[in-house]
């Protein structure tokens, strides 16, 4: 006998909604964001507004698997043959399409951040280049107007996403939101480099600014491999986790805890929990008892949203 809960069903519905709104704008915002740079940026010459360019297309691609795993957290729930609905957690088997999803989703990741990788060595190898032999940089008005309205509005989409976030505790658009914070400041970053480098004389100044970008691109390749990674692996990240998940039942519930699995599902945890019962329970009290659990383990663990609740024979 078992008894699980699924996402779409929960708490966070309204904020999936919101976060999934304001995902799809910020992903759209911040590629368009990166195709202005890296276009302006071939045309006055600047090496630093291309490293932003590409700067924003990996930030871009940050918030699309966000977006991705907010779809496919409230993917509606299939229903078979029988026209019985499949819960997203009626059991360990079911919901394993969902996590094929996710696996897709995170294969593309680490992918995207190879990518990246790439990207930021040939940014390296061009801003070395433009060290040894600086390049004069033409229309550095329309580059700088260029940078400081990234800044502005990789700046208020990530205040937006930050708001969304932290009202329904979505800790994968916290993540979006945070790299966002990170585009704007590198757009900050390149806007000065190339005010240095025209109007104080020092043409160092947009290269090395590139590098400086190119180390953020990195840091983020960085940030998606590994999260990744831990998933195609089905590694969570805090294996003390479950420690502290049996302890909240115990204590909480009053019931033997003997087993815990978890195993990381896009942007979330599944939890398989195995309790020890008297025999004289019945299925309404083991039911009303597990939808405690379950509740309990959300509002504590935000980022389990699939749970079920097994009893040991």
């Amino acid at each position: 006998m078992d008894s699980s809960g699924g996402s779409s069903s929960d708490d966070h519905a309204l904020g999936f909604d919101a976060g999934k709104r304001v995902s799809k704008i910020t992903f759209i915002t911040l590629f368009a964001i990166g195709v202005a740079e890296v276009t302006i940026g071939l045309i006055s010459n600047s090496v630093v507004l291309i490293a932003d360019g590409i700067d924003s297309f990996g930030d871009s691609a940050i918030t699309l698997i966000v977006l991705l795993g907010l779809l496919f957290a409230t993917k509606p729930n299939k229903v078979d043959g029988s026209g019985n609905s499949s819960s997203d957690g009626a059991g360990a088997g079911r919901g394993a399409d969902r996590f094929r999803y996710y696996k897709i989703e995170s294969f593309a990741a680490f992918v995207a951040a190879i990518g990246m990788v790439s990207m930021g060595v040939v940014i390296i190898i061009r801003a070395v280049e433009a060290l040894l032999d600086p390049v004069e940089i033409v229309h550095p008005e329309i580059a700088l107007i260029t940078l400081a309205s990234a800044a502005i509005v990789s700046g208020y989409r990530a205040l937006q996403m930050s708001k969304i976030a932290g009202k329904y505790n979505l800790l994968s658009l916290k993540a979006g939101a945070r790299n966002s914070i990170k585009d704007s400041m590198a757009s900050v970053i390149g806007f000065f480099s190339i005010l240095v480098a025209v109007y104080l004389g020092f043409p160092q100044a947009d290269p090395i600014g590139a590098i400086i970008i190119a180390a953020f691109i990195f840091s983020i390749s960085y940030y998606i491999l590994k999260d990744s990674s831990l998933v195609l692996l089905d590694i969570i990240k805090n294996p003390q986790m479950v420690e502290q998940v049996k302890a909240l039942i115990e204590r909480g519930h009053g019931v033997k805890v003997s087993s815990i699995s978890l195993r990381p599902m896009g942007p979330f945890l599944h939890a398989e929990i195995s309790v020890v019962l008297d025999g004289g329970m019945t299925i309404a009290e083991f039911k009303r008892l597990a939808d405690g659990i379950k509740k309990s383990v959300r509002r504590s663990f935000p980022t389990i949203q699939r749970i079920a609740v097994i009893i040991e024979s």
